[in-house]
């Protein structure tokens, strides 16, 4: 009674203050913290929450002034219905009389409705769902994906701090000791900056040393979660979860990884993996209830397609091999559309082994080099050490590059891939696919003429005939070179490709190499690894056919549960976040799913073959969109145009019909991108 006498008597007195500017009044105390007192009030009839500063706080005074400011500043720039909004103005000083210090002040939106620490107390601390738990983490992981993108981390994740509206959205408040992910750790740490603010019961490791970085909120949020889906905090926390799946439960231990590199990589990826749990814990009960061949199809998009976008961000490793002066750091900058890997010349018999990564675009490939070994004998112990360091890699696919005007040491580069092939065999039990690239056609005589492209076929006779232009003249020598190179390597590989990689200072000569992307994708066995090569590349025609295959397996589900409107827009949503994440995030950024599809006009419909049609035509918008880069006018002109066409062969299809036509789709994707199909011809109809 006694502290509530006092609320009141401060309220009055705050009151008094805020009236010389007239807008705010107070309405009632809320809570105390820390740092101060948070109080509700009145801004010309639209209910805030006003946080004032304590006073007494003596050598933590300017810290705590310090984070009060920057959260101010954290929330202004982030604009979302999961954080509270605030005006340019939501900071200020309220001056006192006499020779009291200001008030420092900080007004918000308030937020109706319980924390979730509260709402878990009214429900007698009763275990959430796995649904619940799903459609909580997708609206937490979007907002970090807001606050992440922004470079800003928010420290202090638990359920206290997670607001539940009413409409069932959650928002994220309390930023006070959020923190730039420039704010970097080791700098800070020499100039004594850095404060250490967490709640042990939900932190990670590193942030009680002052090294939280944006992966931290992951650990934050994970256990936060385990309080929600069992009712307490447990480290042995799984045996009481029993009513969620073990891939919720994969995902939450991956969380709560005691390394941050250990944890998903960002938000999207935490995003990814929730819509994939959420369709197919969905999807798997229904299956046992489907007549052939619908069934068929159905086990077959689940078990050969829909699983593998689980493991999409696996990275590449791709070993090279080739001697000096093959352009294979040429090849490098040419695939990832971007100049990385720094031009050397080494000197011959020089052995170097290294490997390093490269990232584009969030995606990483990792590249297994061996320079210098194309000029040692097998006798020498450098040729056994570079196979024996390209095995312990356990690469995905050997790219040898060699230039197609010169031959050189074909008896050792035979025996070298020979030999890594069998102890690649011997040591993982899977064959190591090698592509011949046959590299710098651009300087085969006559060296100035370059104006691709040419006509490669081998069998287009290309020594019965007389060229009359310098262009021809050059094709043919092209034509000869190849032929020459494969006559020395014909018991080596199957798969060839010549290229210009050239991408220098005398402009971007680079040929061939989507064709190149294209069969390094066919040639890699795990979809997993070919999904996070495409991600990784710049090539646009590999990103439409990764894509294209996306959209054919996201059409063949929703045809499957086209009747509950919650599945189909969850597969729809999945379909556009595959599509934008293997091509350029920036476009990503600029636009979320829910209004990249409001802006194509998607509507939900119960109808089955709308929603296949629905589906496949907002696949189309995602490529024009997020990989050709077109505007959005663009993007929803070709959704129209393809739903459209889509709606007419499909509209008194049957279900047998729906799954031909379906398979008529995968055939001709194959035939455009020189992939496999989707489904093999043998499968049964």
């Amino acid at each position: 009674m006694i502290q509530e006498d006092k609320n009141r008597e401060e309220q009055d007195q705050l009151n008094q203050l805020l009236s010389k500017d007239g807008r705010y009044q107070i309405v009632k105390f809320l809570k105390e913290g820390g740092f101060g007192k948070t109080w509700e009030v009145d801004d010309r009839g639209t209910p805030k929450v006003l946080k004032i500063l304590r006073n007494d706080l003596g050598k933590s005074k300017n810290k705590a002034i310090e984070l009060f400011k920057r959260e101010a500043e954290v929330l202004k720039k982030l604009n979302h219905q999961g954080i509270p909004k605030v005006e340019s103005d939501c900071y200020f000083e309220l001056q006192q009389e006499g020779e009291n210090p200001p008030l420092h002040c900080l007004v918000m939106e308030k937020i109706e409705g319980l924390d979730l620490e509260k709402w878990l107390e009214q429900h007698g601390n009763q275990s959430i769902t796995q649904k619940q738990a799903i459609e909580w983490l997708k609206q937490l992981a979007e907002i970090l994906t807001l606050v992440h993108e922004q470079d800003w981390f928010h420290r202090d994740i638990k359920p206290s701090n997670i607001m539940l509206r009413p409409n069932g959205q959650l928002a994220l408040i309390d930023f006070g000791i959020a923190r730039e992910v420039t704010d970097t750790y080791p700098g800070n740490l020499k100039k004594g900056n850095l404060t250490t603010f967490r709640t042990p019961a939900y932190a990670p490791p590193e942030q009680s040393d002052g090294k939280a970085e944006y992966r931290s909120d992951f650990f934050a949020l994970g256990r936060s979660f385990v309080h929600l889906l069992t009712g307490r905090l447990d480290d042995n926390w799984r045996d009481s979860a029993t009513q969620i799946s073990k891939p919720l439960a994969d995902l939450i231990d991956d969380l709560i990884a005691p390394l941050p590199e250990q944890r998903p990589k960002d938000a999207q990826d935490i995003l990814e993996r929730l819509e994939i749990i959420d369709i197919e814990s969905s999807v798997l009960p229904i299956v046992s209830e489907l007549t052939q061949p619908t069934k068929f199809f159905v086990e077959r998009i689940l078990r050969n397609q829909f699983r593998q976008w689980k493991r999409q961000r696996q990275i590449p490793k791709i070993a090279l091999y080739g001697r000096t002066g093959a352009g294979k750091s040429s090849l490098v900058n040419a695939i990832m559309g971007k100049r990385f890997a720094k031009v050397r010349v080494d000197k011959p018999e020089t052995l170097d082994l290294e490997s390093y990564s490269f990232e584009r675009n969030g995606r990483k490939l990792e590249i297994v080099d061996s320079r210098g070994v194309g000029e040692t004998s097998k006798k020498d112990p450098a040729f056994q050490k570079a196979i024996d360091y390209i095995v312990q890699e356990k690469v995905d696919i050997l790219l040898f590059v060699i230039p197609a005007k010169e031959r050189g040491y074909v008896t050792q580069d035979v025996e070298f891939l020979t030999t890594l092939r069998q102890n690649h065999h011997q040591k993982h039990n899977t064959e190591l696919p090698i592509i011949l690239i046959i590299n710098q056609i651009d300087v085969v005589d006559p060296p100035h003429e370059w104006s691709p492209p040419y006509n490669l076929n081998l069998e287009s006779g290309a020594n019965s005939w007389k060229p009359s232009s310098a262009r021809e003249q050059k094709e043919l020598n092209i034509i000869k070179c190849i032929k020459a190179r494969l006559e020395d390597y014909e018991k080596l590989t199957g798969i060839y490709v010549p290229v210009c990689a050239y991408w220098q200072e005398f402009g971007d000569r680079r040929y061939n190499i989507e064709y190149l992307e294209l069969q390094i994708y066919n040639s890699i066995s795990d979809d997993a690894v070919k999904y996070g090569f495409g991600g990784a590349t710049a090539g646009i025609l590999l990103k439409k056919a990764i894509a294209s295959k996306f959209k054919l397996t996201a059409a063949s589900l929703t045809f499957f549960v086209g009747w509950i409107a919650r599945l189909t827009t969850s597969i729809q949503n999945l379909l556009v976040m595959m599509i934008a994440n293997i091509a350029t995030p920036e476009q990503y950024k600029n636009i979320t799913i829910e209004k990249f599809l409001e802006q194509l006009g998607v509507r939900p419909t119960q109808i089955k073959f709308s929603n296949v049609a629905m589906t496949l035509a907002i696949g189309e918008a995602a490529i024009s969109y997020f990989i050709e880069g077109k505007s959005l006018e663009e993007a929803r002109r070709a959704f129209v145009q393809e739903e459209e066409h889509r709606k007419t062969e499909l509209q008194d299809a049957q279900t047998e019909d729906v799954i031909k036509i379906l398979r008529e789709i995968d055939r001709e994707i194959s035939a455009r991108y020189g992939i496999p199909p989707l489904y093999e011809d043998g499968d049964s109809n």
